[in-house]
């Protein structure tokens, strides 16, 4: 039956798929042949597993030596990755594909015997070391201290540094539209309900062109009120929000409510 499904899997028209990180890749590709042609001839064991991690969680604790990868998966995937995987669903890793496997059976004219009759190791797996010289700790920390720095500088002048928040500003906003664009008006339905757009508002983008008018003062102040609040929120109830924000973030974060504080606090005393 799998040699059947292959023949006609390799045909022109067939062997083209639409990739999906966590439901439809390379391993789980495996998982759906074993279990759609076997059907009832095949038996699973995961009366031994306990399903209680995330999708999220998993590929944190793949990509540990990756944190900027670990970092970009984080930011541009939203809250249907957070939810709890059913053990089948582990299979989107190949360690777990391997794992699940080894103990299945499948019905012979005999009875009920191993899927797997024998294992050989072609190549040990390697993980290649990280050899970044910067970490996304030590870049964001290095960006709050500069945002704490001309911020400090800007409060005893009572000036702001204009160009500085629409860069910081224009950035986010980028992002922010990076990410609505993801959810919205693509196939990307991980990318969907993404919090990450607490602190990444595409709206940012405009305020940021905003600030070359004299005439927008009054409304960008109590728009960055508005952002000042969302974002304090964001920072007091990091740990409790449905979906699991990368940590490297809260540095951006907090930069960005220091600027909101900043711009609130001054824009309608400058002339």
């Amino acid at each position: 039956k799998i040699y059947s499904f292959l023949l006609w899997n390799a045909q022109p028209e067939n062997r083209t798929y639409r990739y999906d990180y966590y439901h439809d890749n390379c391993a789980t590709r495996i998982r759906d042949i074993l279990v759609n042609q076997l059907a009832g001839d095949l038996k699973i064991d995961s009366t031994s597993f306990s399903a209680e991690h995330s999708f999220r969680q998993k590929t944190d604790e793949y990509l540990g030596p990756l944190p900027w990868g670990d970092l970009g998966i984080d930011i541009c995937l939203g809250l249907p990755i957070d939810r709890t995987m059913h053990a089948n669903e582990y299979m989107f890793l190949p360690d777990y594909l391997e794992s699940f496997t080894d103990r299945t059976q499948v019905k012979s004219d005999s009875g009920w015997v191993a899927l797997v009759k024998e294992k050989r190791i072609i190549a040990a797996a390697t993980v290649e070391p990280w050899n970044s010289l910067v970490h996304p700790w030590l870049a964001f920390f290095l960006l709050l201290m500069i945002i704490i720095s001309i911020s400090f500088f800007d409060w005893k002048r009572k000036k702001l540094s204009r160009w500085f928040d629409v860069t910081l500003f224009g950035l986010t906003g980028l992002i922010g539209l990076l990410l609505f664009a993801l959810w919205l008006f693509t196939d990307h339905h991980d990318a969907a309900r993404n919090f990450n757009l607490l602190w990444a508002f595409p709206l940012h983008l405009f305020a940021s062109l905003m600030l070359f008018s004299k005439r927008s003062k009054n409304l960008l102040s109590k728009y960055f009120l508005f952002c000042l609040v969302i974002l304090a929120l964001t920072l007091v109830f990091w740990w409790a929000l449905p979906q699991e924000l990368n940590v490297y973030l809260i540095s951006v974060a907090a930069g960005l409510a220091i600027r909101c504080l900043l711009n609130w606090r001054l824009l309608p005393q400058i002339h």
